[in-house]
């Protein structure tokens, strides 16, 4: 599925359905936001130790 569904034209199945086959995704999505914000935080963790790192500079 790339695209949303044009909601107003599924059934109340197939709402139900779609709603069945996203549920369990939405672990994975928190989880994955998880992990971007703690990768974020040690890019800038290193980056800040890299430009105080004066062997590195010429």
């Amino acid at each position: 599925m790339d695209e949303l569904p044009d909601l107003e034209k599924l059934s109340v199945a197939e709402k139900e359905q779609l709603i069945r086959e996203l549920w369990p995704l939405r672990a994975l999505v928190r989880d994955l936001a998880a992990q971007v914000t703690a990768l974020q935080l040690k890019v800038t963790e290193l980056e800040a130790r890299l430009a105080t790192n004066s062997r590195n500079s010429s």
